[in-house]
């Protein structure tokens, strides 16, 4: 078994704890410094993993590039950008509800800390003397 998962089942060290009921040990393993110290940039508090900023603007792209609410021609017009898990969204879309569907699909992907959205709404297109429909 991997190390960490205690001495009950056949474990390797605890890092830090007894072995425990179903090999697991009592305390976190983090607790167990240096032994898998190394690891702790990896993941979070909460001990997620964390991508780094490449690895969540393909992830991201590659959400909205599949949201089949998203037309096509909407998702070749939003940039995806990430500093420190930080998405920041831009572009000019035709269809309203791209806006807060892009937005969702960058705030929901794995990594992500928070979503900025500059993505704007262009204003419908018109022909020369097409008049607008009232609502």
């Amino acid at each position: 078994m991997p190390n960490g998962y205690g001495s009950v089942i056949g474990g390797g060290p605890t890092m830090g704890g007894i072995g425990g009921p179903y090999g697991m040990g009592t305390v976190p393993y983090w607790w167990g410094a240096p032994y898998g110290w190394t690891d702790l940039d990896l993941y979070d508090y909460n001990n997620n993993f964390v991508l780094d900023d490449d690895e969540i603007t393909a992830l991201v792209k590659d959400n909205i590039e599949s949201d089949p609410f998203i037309p096509p021609f909407d998702t070749n017009h939003i940039e995806v950008e990430v500093k420190n898990r930080v998405v920041t969204l831009s572009g000019t879309v035709k269809t309203p509800r791209s806006k807060p569907l892009s937005y969702a699909d960058a705030f929901w992907s794995t990594g992500v800390a928070d979503v900025i959205s500059n993505v704007e709404v262009a204003p419908p297109e018109r022909k020369e003397g097409q008049r607008m429909k009232s609502r």
